[in-house]
């Protein structure tokens, strides 16, 4: 029986409209609810000139609040505002499963850092307020510890997840993915993902994510992915409970607005040889494949 959503997954092609969404993070235990959130835009805007070629992202952040306010105007509120600001606009390579490979402006990124420090002179004298600002432009003067870190965050780990690629006959698959809750502390999940037959109502796929920690089996996430039809995310609704303190981390991100589907007709079902074959035709863009022992892999 022919199935009306694919069971290969490619990422999106080149130059998509640029797209807006809000993160929200809330995070529940019996003591009290934290949360965090902003909106960002996101569009595929570019290749690399290596070979094999890799997208070229580009996510910019704006709004953030921390429990529904902005960064207070202490020393700590300040460094955490500017240090993670300086990142955006922040532009990756990205291999053929979506996930991030390389920072593509790192030295914007470092530039615009380095005209954040004058902003603190008047605290120099405080001897944390060296240790942190030390801390953190050796973080950004190097690419690969800038990188990594980007990589481990929360949001961007989740909105880079590998949702792309051959579900298989069974429409599903089993990978293993590493979240970082704490800085520096990783939890290795392995995660069942299956691609449901039929688009929703509304027109999307949708990808069911289910699975436990490497740590603790009672410590388990839950949630779905939310694809428009030409494969750009929509919505992501990711839920992580941890059973030794009782706490809920609930993730949402969604697009603000609906970005009407270039086909005129946008309940014509895909046909899957002829979507292989626009493919074939921009073969160059799709033929990486993660070598990295250290990604994650589809299995």
């Amino acid at each position: 029986m022919k199935t009306i959503v694919p069971t290969h997954l490619y990422l999106p092609a080149m130059q998509t409209q640029e797209r807006e969404y809000h993160y929200n993070y809330l995070k529940k235990s019996i003591i009290a609810e934290k949360t965090l959130s902003f909106d960002f835009t996101f569009i595929h805007n570019g290749q690399t000139d290596e070979e094999p070629k890799k997208t070229i992202v580009k996510i910019n952040r704006s709004n953030l609040l921390i429990n529904d306010e902005k960064p207070d105007e202490t020393l700590v509120g300040n460094l955490i505002y500017y240090a993670s600001q300086a990142i955006f606009p922040l532009r990756l390579a990205v291999n053929s499963y979506g996930y991030p490979k390389s920072i593509c402006n790192h030295s914007e990124i470092l530039e615009r850092w380095k005209s954040f420090i004058p902003g603190f002179k008047a605290y120099y004298e405080a001897g944390k307020t060296i240790v942190l600002l030390n801390r953190i432009g050796r973080i950004y003067k190097n690419p690969d510890n800038l990188f990594t870190s980007i990589r481990n965050d929360l949001f961007l780990s989740l909105f880079f997840f590998p949702v792309y690629g051959d579900y298989g006959i069974g429409r599903a698959l089993t990978i293993d993915y590493e979240f970082s809750f704490i800085s520096g502390q990783k939890i290795k999940y392995s995660l069942d993902l299956e691609i449901l037959n039929e688009y929703t109502e509304n027109g999307k796929i949708k990808i069911l994510v289910s699975g436990k920690s490497g740590l603790l089996e009672s410590d388990i996430v839950s949630g779905y992915f939310l694809l428009n039809k030409d494969r750009s995310i929509h919505a992501i609704i990711i839920n992580f409970y941890f059973s030794t303190y009782k706490e809920k981390v609930e993730i949402h991100i969604f697009e603000k607005k609906e970005i009407k589907e270039r086909e005129i007709n946008i309940h014509v079902v895909y046909d899957e040889k002829e979507e292989q074959e626009k493919l074939r035709k921009n073969k160059s863009f799709f033929i990486e494949e993660i070598e990295d022992n250290k990604l994650p892999k589809h299995r």
